[in-house]
C-alpha cells in the first residue's frame, strides 16, 4: 500500500493557492515515490491529476497547474505541434549540412 502525506498547509501557501485554481485540488507527498502530486476530490475512479515536476512546492507549482489545465488542451496541442515543426526543420537542416560536407570532400 502506498504511503503518503496530505499537504494541507505549507510555507508558501501553495496548497491554498491551488484551491483558488480549482477548489477540489489537494496536494499529497508520496513517501514511496518521493514526489508531490496534485489530486482532485470527487474525480471518478482516480483522484490523480498530475505529479509536480519540482522537488519543492513553490510558484512553479502554480504556474504548472495553470499551464496543464484541461481548458488549455487545444493551446497545448498547438504548442507541441509548433515545437515539433521547429525540431523537424532543425533536423532537416542538419541532414542537409551533413550531405553537403560528404559531397564536398
Amino acid at each position: 500500500m502506498k504511503k503518503y502525506i496530505i499537504i494541507e498547509n505549507d510555507v508558501l501557501f501553495i496548497s491554498q493557492r491551488l484551491k483558488e485554481i480549482d477548489k477540489d485540488y489537494y496536494i499529497i507527498y508520496s513517501l514511496d515515490d518521493r514526489n508531490y502530486q496534485v489530486h482532485v476530490k470527487g474525480q471518478s475512479k482516480n483522484s490523480y491529476a498530475f505529479t509536480i515536476p519540482f522537488s519543492c512546492l513553490d510558484e512553479r507549482t502554480i504556474d504548472y497547474a495553470l499551464k496543464t489545465r484541461s481548458e488549455r488542451q487545444d493551446e497545448i496541442i498547438k504548442e507541441i505541434d509548433r515545437e515539433n515543426e521547429k525540431l523537424q526543420e532543425k533536423l532537416i537542416k542538419q541532414q542537409v549540412e551533413k550531405i553537403k560536407e560528404a559531397l564536398c570532400q
